[in-house]
């Protein structure tokens, strides 16, 4: 994220008639996001209420005062973003994620994408992307370059392709029989499931033959490799 130019402007004179867009920075480098904090501070609509470099900083930010939008630096392909900006959904509900990548990793943006990420900034590119992305996502809308989306929407939809195909094998089992998968994906014995559910063993034993030929496997270990790989756990 340090990647991205701060151009150097003269502040601008405050406007109090309009209204300001309270904005988070958070990054893992200090002089980064102090420096894009003054160079945002001269923008008349926008007002910096804090600067972060860790996510424990962030949030006590977010918890105890008003933020609009969180501004999170995306470094490599490490996710580590992305449970932070849902931390911030938790504390601070309808404050909104802008990403500022290192890289255009396609699966990293559709991560950042599905986690509810509104806007995206690549490196390397002038302030003026990321003002453009701030005012757009201020009014609620998406802000991601045309070319990274270009690539998004393929992948997501490669994406659903493959989990709809994971989801088919499952679509012949009952309510009762995916509650019982579910505790076999998640290593629970024939006696634990069965204390669960508040059902006997041998109800158990007989869902799980029954689980076993729908989904045509012959083993307990490939019925959960099948409810893995669907997503069911």
């Amino acid at each position: 994220m340090r990647q991205l130019q701060v151009d150097a402007l003269a502040p601008l004179p405050d406007d109090p008639r309009m209204s300001r867009t309270r904005v988070l920075l958070a990054d893992g480098h200090r002089s980064f996001v102090d420096a894009l904090a003054l160079r945002l501070e001269a923008e008349p609509d926008l007002e910096v209420v804090g600067v972060a470099v860790s996510p424990e900083e962030a949030s006590r930010i977010v918890a105890a005062q008003p933020v609009d939008i969180a501004v999170l630096g995306v470094d490599g392909a490490e996710l580590g973003f992305v449970a932070m900006g849902r931390r911030l959904q938790e504390l601070r509900p309808g404050l909104h994620l802008v990403g500022v990548a290192g890289d255009d990793d396609t699966a990293v943006l559709a991560t950042a994408v599905r986690a509810g990420f509104r806007g995206w900034v690549p490196k390397g590119v002038g302030i003026g992307a990321l003002l453009d992305a701030l005012s757009a996502v201020s009014r609620g809308e998406t802000a991601i370059p045309p070319a990274l989306l270009s690539r998004l929407l393929p992948y997501l939809l490669h994406e659903q392709a493959e989990e709809q195909a994971a989801q088919a094998p499952l679509a012949g089992l009952t309510a009762r029989e995916r509650e019982v998968l579910r505790a076999m994906s998640a290593g629970a014995t024939r006696i634990q499931i069965a204390s669960q559910l508040s059902i006997s063993s041998n109800t158990v034993r007989t869902h799980m033959q029954s689980i076993l030929t729908k989904l045509g496997v012959h083993s307990s270990l490939a019925a959960v490799m099948i409810a893995r790989r669907a997503g069911l756990s």
